[in-house]
């Protein structure tokens, strides 16, 4: 299984390969790239079935974001996985934006990228018990929701929220619940940081 690993640490890189041999993928299929244009000519030359993206290495940020957007669309079969740097928050869990595409943190647990890695490998097999165990359904946030988020982004408090939206304040503290249940954490800043990644490497969070 072709694997691309962009990250400068090799901490890191170290902990990836273990993980990814320890789930039968062989050492000479693992690739490192150190900038983003290295990784864009690797997925040319060769196309990955998981990608491992380093936050800390958009530079800039708003080209880099253009090219793994284009990385993403143009290969929808490989599995992209963005670990957040800029925050420093723990974050131990993992949250899908798009089938192809996972957002999360170098905090996530081994046993849960274990599980993801495994998932992926066996994806054809529907008795899968790996699969039984994931949520690995992107995050859909209903058109109400996804209104007050944008406000709640914006840093307009509950009250604000509920004036402008001519909705109770109970409603809105019931919105902001089922976000931080459906992207996995109770951090609001967290929160919008998958939010701004999802909305810079894709076309954002579905709404439905």
């Amino acid at each position: 299984m072709q694997t691309i690993i962009l990250d400068l640490c090799s901490f890191t890189r170290l902990g990836l390969v273990h993980t990814l041999i320890s789930n039968g993928i062989n050492p000479q299929e693992i690739t490192y790239a150190t900038e983003l244009e290295e990784l864009r000519l690797s997925c040319q030359r060769q196309v990955p079935q998981v990608v491992f993206i380093n936050e800390a290495c958009f530079s800039p940020p708003s080209l880099s974001c253009c090219t793994i957007r284009s990385l993403i669309a143009e290969h929808p079969d490989t599995l992209f996985f963005i670990f957040m740097s800029s925050t420093r928050i723990h974050f131990e869990e993992y949250v899908f934006v798009r089938k192809n595409v996972i957002i999360s943190s170098k905090s996530i647990k081994t046993e849960t990228l274990n599980q993801l890695l495994c998932n992926y490998i066996s994806h054809q097999n529907v008795a899968s018990q790996a699969s039984a165990k994931l949520d690995i359904t992107p995050v859909i946030l209903s058109r109400s929701e996804s209104n007050m988020l944008k406000m709640w982004m914006s840093g307009e408090g509950t009250i604000q929220i509920s004036d402008k939206l001519r909705i109770k304040a109970k409603t809105v503290s019931s919105y902001k619940g089922s976000i931080k249940r459906k992207i996995k954490t109770q951090n609001k800043h967290i929160i919008y940081h998958v939010v701004r990644l999802s909305d810079s490497l894709t076309e954002g969070i579905y709404v439905s």
